[in-house]
């Protein structure tokens, strides 16, 4: 009886932290996840992906415990234009057809600020993993959040097309491609 009584006191403690962690998804109609090309300093395009998935752990009192995974269809790309589209879908950029999925998997979240993470991580583009940071940034109430609520965020990280091999001979847009989430998380 005694040992019982250990065990169950035992995995209370264990599951103490965990509980404070609580699993989030990325609202599909009130978010919006968009990339931004530039010239020289001048936007060149523009896109967003229409679906998407992304699945949060998050710690609000310990974000260093708090995990994010994020799923792209990179078919589900609109740039403005057919021909805009059909050339970053391409096989010299994203390669939909070869790849029709990128993704982000956090491997450490740590608190910047009263409302702000620097999380680093892993992003994968055509079967090519390399590590990325993003910063991100709590536009809601965190109390009113726990209770419940949406929470608004944003967040955006940069990366380098020739770590990819995004469209080597491409040489209309720097090589820096912005990605922005904007957006709200919910149970």
């Amino acid at each position: 009886m005694l040992r019982s009584v250990a065990l169950v006191i035992t995995a209370l403690v264990v599951a103490g932290p965990a509980a404070a962690q609580t699993t989030w998804r990325i609202e599909r109609g009130a978010t919006d996840i968009s990339f931004v090309t530039r010239r020289f300093g001048a936007v060149v395009a523009t896109g967003h992906f229409a679906h998407y998935d992304g699945t949060l752990a998050l710690d609000f009192d310990r974000p260093e415990r708090s995990r994010i995974r994020v799923t792209i269809e990179t078919g589900s790309l609109q740039a403005g234009s057919a021909l805009m589209d059909g050339f970053i879908k391409g096989e010299s950029m994203l390669d939909t057809g070869r790849y029709p999925t990128a993704s982000f998997t956090s491997a450490a979240v740590t608190r910047t600020g009263d409302r702000s993470l620097e999380i680093r991580g892993q992003l994968t583009i055509r079967s090519i993993t390399r590590p990325i940071t993003v910063t991100a940034v709590v536009d809601g109430d965190i109390d009113r959040a726990r209770r419940g609520e949406s929470l608004p965020f944003h967040a955006n990280g940069t990366f380098l097309r020739p770590a990819f091999e995004l469209g080597r001979e491409v040489n209309v847009v720097d090589d820096a491609v912005e990605l922005v989430i904007k957006g709200q998380l919910g149970r």
